[in-house]
């Protein structure tokens, strides 16, 4: 290589004296005194000082050689050169903005390796460099963090202008005022000026007759950005450029800025393509930083998946009415353009345009959502131009069809005091403008042919009262169908209704929970009643379809007809997402074919959808299992006209812990150690002396007399208890004050707690011991997987009360020890499975509701011989003790068998065989498995 060490370079702009200037084939630069973190740095001085003069210097490219941090640090130089040889470096490729082949890459390597890749780059450069992406983020990403500390000056009131508002605050993202995290939205309004700067620039790329090139030299202050940003809001894209953050920043930090504009400048995003500069606007904020402002994202081929199974026509006008970051916005525009293209029609800009200004409508609460679902969306086709992105920021859930919304990023119509860089508009011009000599318009809102979204899944109890006010009025039409502890999610599956067109279709990520709990029955009713659900798609997966989810969700199509007929619902479980959205749309085709089918991918079955209509108590048992086919089994043994309801022979009550419980004291004195699992737990059973019980302190050697006639029998978990009856063996509960209580409690309360604690408090716990004992317990809430969990009912001679059970009473003795067998049986487990709310993994929570469909043997129907040989069995299983359930199934523990095998001949399935059993019990103990795994994703 021709290579001249600090050269003097003559620019408009001074003369500058790189590290080397190589000449070959054409100009190159190299600058070598850069760390690796001071990567903005050198991308902007390569840019600033080089490229830019790239025509008068005759300039093919440049290279800044980052050192590691290890050679930064002063050290001895025979160390320097050891470390200098054997350590990598990075050596950062950039090119002039027309070479549009050859994009931003990082190369690393050892200085050896290093030499060898700029002499091949520069002696033979290749015709094609491939961008790395990652690279290109990560760039971008320290170019956020780079001027994080100019927004240091930010205030909270800064920061909910910013976001949306103090009612944003408080109602959506649910923060309290004064406890916002701070340096968190400081770093978010960061990526929002990062984002703003880079879609500016990929605009003046494309169409600089429009939109200069921000030049860094004549940017006396930050502020100074507005000018050209306001080019742009005279044109539209106001969802991404409304948001003042340039003017928030002291003009002591102009150089900063002016420094992440030339590394922009460098990295040359728009030369990618269209796939891969959509995944950069997609991937560049990172999840921590968008949780705080809400701006979650749906799995890509999640969106796919629906998209594909969803939208029929390239004409159909599809919104997504809690659009977050797009995402599904991007997979109807892919599939709207494919159905287009199947037709043998080129894509043009005109179909661009329909695409984006009319037929595709997102709104979002969030500001910074919104801004990147507009990037996404005008990303699509870069090579084409649109004067709007029909993206709006409201709160969805007060519009209606018909209504008028201005496509602005503000909320100064619903948040009041929201200000933009609207404010630099005339007043005549402000709304949804064309081009600045357009009449000014708004967003009509209509009905739509498809309906897409992944609402958000805020719980109903973290809804503020006077917000879950408003959404019960804005609903009221639904009033038959709401329910008082309705998640926030199921509102906007009333919006999705709002908005639909008659036999248009919904399409939902939901939680998986809305087929089961009582507050979304309302929502199945209206399901059932008004539409044909056409497709459930599941996965056994926690975090498969959404970012950062403690649950199991589903996919949900539906069209808005009247059902009748001989309809067809395909419930689908996939046993792995796609790899790519290639196979997302493949899937989407088989799925359509509404048949049976099973290969490597997804288990598929088929039901009349009269069905799921007949009965909308309970659509999740349609998905409670990996093995569809275990459904048709489950109702096979359910067969028998011997079984019942249970609530139909039994009272329930429920006892938790908060009844026998003052702060972190409770009353329970655990049987044994073993059955600890809280720092609160700290009292267990030393010995039974005379009339009294010896108690003693886990860890300390305290010891304590109390009466037994001031103690009740309860559990105070299931965990660790492995025999069905606990007559000798069930846990002790403090009923009745007595002098040494406090003495008890003093370790676990502070001084003024403790004085508060009297005897009202001991007496509201033997009413409630009195009110809710029962001989026969039944688990509420419990972990089907874990090693203690052995059996799911008990029962005592005396009566007792169990923490998160439920209370059996109403039976006699003898009726109570033979439903305990039956609870404990695995045809109970099976419905249990079934019946369960899922609330993470293999947690789960039996609701009272619940009991209506869980069928239990009916007393009337035993003859007395049933009864001998079921007394004769409990008798003998008494004591037994159980180990876990998952190792009694994976082990075909003998005393299951004998339980199992007795209800199969009472209910008359005898000719069931002991073969069915075992291999009942293998495949129950792989579904348990699998909800054990989905409990170990990270959320």
């Amino acid at each position: 290589m021709k290579a001249e060490p600090f050269p003097s370079v003559k620019t408009p702009t001074g003369i500058r004296k790189p590290d080397l200037w190589c000449e070959n084939s054409g100009a190159y630069v190299i600058e070598a005194k850069f760390r690796e973190r001071d990567l903005i740095d050198a991308l902007s001085k390569i840019q600033n000082d080089y490229i830019r003069w790239y025509e008068l210097l005759g300039l093919k490219g440049g290279f800044a050689i980052l050192y590691p941090e290890e050679l930064s640090r002063p050290l001895p130089r025979d160390v320097v050169i050891e470390l200098a040889n054997r350590l990598k470096f990075k050596v950062v490729t950039m090119f002039p903005p027309k070479d549009v082949r050859k994009n931003f890459t990082v190369y690393e390597g050892t200085l050896r390796e290093i030499a060898n890749f700029l002499a091949e780059h520069i002696l033979r450069p290749p015709e094609y460099v491939e961008p790395s992406l990652d690279f290109i983020i990560m760039s971008l990403r320290e170019a956020a963090n780079y001027i994080t500390t100019a927004m240091k000056y930010l205030t909270g009131r800064d920061l909910e202008e910013l976001f949306g508002g103090r009612d944003v605050f408080r109602d959506i993202l649910q923060y309290e005022e004064r406890k916002y995290p701070v340096e968190s939205l400081r770093l978010a309004s960061a990526y929002l000026l990062v984002n703003q700067l880079l879609f500016y620039h990929v605009l003046s790329r494309r169409r600089s007759d429009l939109f200069p090139e921000i030049d860094t030299d004549k940017i006396s202050k930050p502020s100074d950005l507005n000018e050209y940003f306001k080019k742009v809001l005279n044109v539209n894209y106001r969802s991404i450029f409304s948001y003042d953050v340039a003017s928030r920043i002291p003009s002591g930090f102009t150089k900063e800025i002016s420094t992440v504009i030339n590394a922009i400048k460098a990295i040359s995003p728009e030369k990618v393509g269209r796939d891969l500069l959509g995944t950069i606007f997609h991937d560049l904020v990172p999840f921590e930083v968008r949780k705080t402002v809400a701006a979650f994202y749906t799995n890509v081929l999640a969106a796919e998946l629906l998209a594909w199974l969803s939208i029929d026509r390239e004409n159909a006008k599809v919104a997504d009415l809690a659009c977050g970051s797009g995402g599904l916005l991007v997979a109807a525009y892919r599939r709207k353009r494919y159905l287009l293209e199947r037709q043998g029609k080129p894509f043009t800009q005109d179909d661009h345009k329909r695409f984006v200004e009319k037929e595709l409508l997102g709104i979002d609460v969030m500001p910074f959502a919104a801004n990147i679902a507009a990037c996404n969306l005008a990303l699509q086709s870069p090579e084409f131009f649109t004067n709007k992105v029909n993206i709006a920021i409201w709160d969805s859930t007060e519009l209606r069809p018909g209504r008028k919304i201005p496509s602005i990023a503000g909320l100064r119509f619903v948040f009041k005091g929201q200000p933009s860089l609207d404010l630099f508009l005339e007043p005549e011009e402000r709304g949804v403008v064309r081009l600045a000599e357009s009449v000014p318009e708004e967003v009509n809102l209509e009905r739509y042919d498809v309906v897409i979204m992944n609402p958000p899944f805020t719980r109903q109890e973290r809804i503020p009262e006077e917000y879950k006010r408003k959404l019960q009025e804005r609903f009221s039409e639904y009033r038959e169908y709401l329910h008082g502890q309705l998640g926030y999610y199921g509102y906007f599956i009333f919006l999705a209704d709002r908005f639909l067109k008659e036999n248009g279709r919904i399409a939902l990520v939901l939680p998986a929970t809305v087929l089961r709990v009582k507050s979304c029955e309302g929502v199945r009713r209206l399901l059932a009643k008004h539409y044909h659900v056409e497709h459930i798609v599941t996965t056994w997966q926690r975090s498969a379809f959404s970012e950062s989810v403690r649950f199991r969700e589903i996919l949900l199509i539906a069209r808005k007809i009247s059902p009748s007929g001989n309809l067809k619902t395909t419930i689908t479980v996939l046993k792995r997402l796609p790899k790519d959205p290639g196979e997302a749309r493949e899937i989407a085709e088989l799925l359509r074919q509404a048949r049976d089918y099973e290969d490597d991918r997804l288990v598929t079955k088929t039901y009349v959808y009269s069905r799921l209509r007949d009965n909308t108590r309970n659509w999740f048992k349609y998905i409670a299992l990996r093995d569809l086919n275990l459904m048709n089994i489950l109702e096979e043994l359910l067969s028998s006209e011997k079984l019942v309801p249970l609530s139909s022979i039994a009272e329930t009550q429920r006892a938790d812990l908060e009844h026998f419980k003052f702060k972190d004291f409770h009353g329970f004195i655990l049987y044994d150690k073993s059955r600890i699992q809280k720092k609160y737990d700290v009292w267990i059973v030393d010995r039974v002396k005379d009339n009294s019980l010896l108690i003693k302190h886990v860890k300390l050697n305290w010891k304590i007399e109390i009466p037994l006639d001031h103690l009740g029998r309860g559990l105070r978990r299931l965990s660790y208890v492995t025999q069905m009856d606990v007559t000798e063996v069930a846990d002790y509960l403090i009923i009745k004050w007595f002098n040494k209580i406090r003495d008890m409690a003093r370790l676990l309360l502070n001084v003024r707690d403790l004085e508060k604690m009297d005897e009202n408090i001991i007496k509201s716990w033997r009413e409630k011991f009195e009110r809710k004992k029962a001989n026969i317990l039944l688990a509420r809430r419990f972990d089907v997987s874990a090693p203690g969990t052995s059996l799911l009912a008990f029962y005592s001679e005396n009566p007792l009360v169990g923490v998160d059970m439920w209370s059996l009473q109403g039976l006699d003795k003898r009726n109570g020890k033979i439903l305990t067998l039956w609870l404990n049986s695995t045809i109970s487990l099976f419905q249990f499975l079934v019946l369960r709310t899922e609330t993470r993994g293999a947690w789960m929570k039996i609701h009272d509701y619940m009991l209506d469909d869980m069928l239990v043997p009916n007393p009337r129907s035993l003859n007395e011989e049933d009864y001998l040989k079921l007394e004769t069995l409990f008798n003998e299983l008494s004591k037994y003790k159980f180990n876990s359930i998952l190792d009694q199934l994976k082990n075909k523990n003998s005393g299951r068998l004998k339980i199992d095998r007795l209800w199969l001949e009472i209910l008359g399935l005898k000719d069931i065989t002991g073969k069915f059993l075992k291999n009942l019990y293998d495949s129950l103990a792989e579904e348990i498995l699998l909800l054990k795994e989905i409990m170990k994703e990270k959320s």
